[in-house]
């Protein structure tokens, strides 16, 4: 993100949103640094909109919520501030990227919670989004915040100290969680919980017909319920909802007819080996589950699909997935590349019965607008599974953007008539998102602390709130 110029920032959009108006970049690169520029910038009553590395694709990318907001680009800020490896906590600032904390982490007793996203995508902006990663929801990283202010002070939550330091959680509330999400202050610095390097990683692969994924699931949260022994959740995914006619598309070597199971589990060992055994009992009705393979994630070869997968599962980022997905060699081409994505994220039913009908009311939406739509839950506890539903479209084809958000469009009812509340919202329906599930006395109180702690509503308008 750096460099870029407005004309840039408004253009750069694999989602194809509707552009924003920009007022300008300003690139901070301390502390000191964002403190003068928001004193300046409130006394101006202009509205500011800060961005981590600005790769929230998907989600509108860097673009702001609103009209004419002045961008605060923080990838310049980009210092590992502290690393306990006794206890594991990193405090880290926006800019620091996955691939870098991982580097600092090689060799070491800890790992980091990667996301299947770019290598070089912002640590601290997934988890304010409240991201997956791939061992376990990126929310649960995030254990204080500094955060500057609209007047320009500055806090500390969590037990993050003024110098820098993460003492773990001490006496008294904690306003960590208010600002996951939020549009309340400016995140300059994240204190994470990093994962204990464990001794053996199996990954969890399969693919199973596309007609078995409620039988699947509802026989996986079984498993999940009744006590995974290891650590690290599973995923269902690539399972393609695609339109009886028109032309639509999907990226390379997804077949429709299969869905399919992986993941990590860590742990020792005895509990690995324990782990899949009781994993595949669970299976034993669902066809095609016979095929099930655990590998050891260290021993799957560069040549093999899977290669991805298992560096993620090991910690290890890596852009593989998402350019192999969106057709480019480079992530500095995704938002102009020729392959148009975008992601509707809500709460996943974990019952069969459930999910079937929840599919088939998906597939009447498909057919509607003739444009493919690919289903993943993320089963990261026993009692949630966050969905992941990727849209992708050819951005050069007629009408192939407007079909893709309307298709959004009408998944976002179509999952709410189900009982599927949205947990991640894109710039388009952030506000609208916290609006349609949130109860009247929470919206005054979400507006009363917004009023307290932003007057005139200049720090991130429209995102996550009033």
């Amino acid at each position: 993100m750096q460099g870029l110029s407005r004309l840039d920032l408004q253009s750069r959009d694999v989602g194809g949103h509707q552009p924003r108006t920009v007022a300008g970049i300003e690139t901070p690169r301390n502390l000191d640094e964002v403190r003068a520029l928001v004193r300046r910038v409130m006394a101006a009553k202009r509205r500011l909109y800060p961005i981590s590395t600005g790769r929230n694709w998907g989600m509108g990318s860097s673009m702001p919520v609103t009209e004419d907001n002045l961008v605060v680009d923080l990838s310049g800020m980009n210092r590992i501030r502290s690393l306990d490896l006794d206890t594991g906590y990193a405090v880290i600032e926006p800019g620091v990227t996955q691939a870098q904390l991982a580097e600092v982490l090689r060799d070491t007793p800890w790992m980091l919670n990667v996301t299947a996203s770019c290598a070089d995508t912002s640590v601290v902006g997934n988890a304010l989004e409240r991201g997956d990663g791939c061992l376990r929801s990126r929310v649960h990283d995030v254990a204080g915040l500094e955060a500057v202010l609209a007047d320009g002070s500055v806090i500390t939550t969590g037990g993050l100290d003024p110098v820098g330091r993460y003492h773990g959680r001490v006496a008294g509330p904690d306003l960590t969680p208010a600002f996951v999400q939020h549009n309340l202050g400016i995140v300059t610095a994240m204190a994470i919980s990093l994962v204990p390097r464990p001794q053996t990683i199996g990954f969890v692969h399969g693919r199973m017909p596309r007609d078995q994924v409620g039988r699947a699931l509802g026989a996986i949260t079984g498993f999940l319920r009744r006590g995974n022994p290891a650590d690290g959740f599973l995923r269902l995914r690539e399972l393609a909802l695609t339109p009886s006619r028109g032309d639509w598309f999907l990226p390379k070597g997804t077949d429709p007819g299969l869905f399919t199971v992986l993941g990590p589990l860590l742990g020792s060992d005895a509990t690995v080996e324990l782990a899949e055994d009781l994993l595949r009992k669970a299976l034993v009705e669902v066809e095609g589950a016979e095929a099930l393979r655990v590998m050891d994630a260290a021993e799957v070869a560069p040549d093999d699909p899977l290669y991805p997968r298992a560096l993620m599962a090991q910690g290890i980022p890596t852009c593989l997935g998402v350019r192999n997905a969106l057709g480019v060699t480079s992530c500095e081409q995704i938002d102009e590349g020729g392959i148009g994505f975008l992601a509707l994220m809500p709460l996943m039913p974990m019952h069969a019965r459930r999910t079937d009908d929840l599919l088939a009311a998906l597939q009447t939406a498909v057919d509607a607008h003739s444009t493919a739509l690919m289903v993943e839950w993320n089963l990261v506890s026993t009692h949630l599974a966050n969905g992941v539903m990727q849209i992708f479209f050819q951005r050069g084809e007629p009408d192939a953007p407007y079909r893709a958000h309307q298709l959004r469009n009408d998944g976002n009812c179509v999952l709410r008539s189900h009982g599927c509340a949205i947990y991640r919202s894109d710039i388009d329906h952030a506000a609208a998102d916290v609006w349609s599930e949130t109860s009247t006395a929470s919206l005054g109180m979400l507006h009363r602390l917004k009023r307290a702690l932003d007057p005139d509503g200049l720090l991130s308008p429209g995102r996550y709130g009033a």
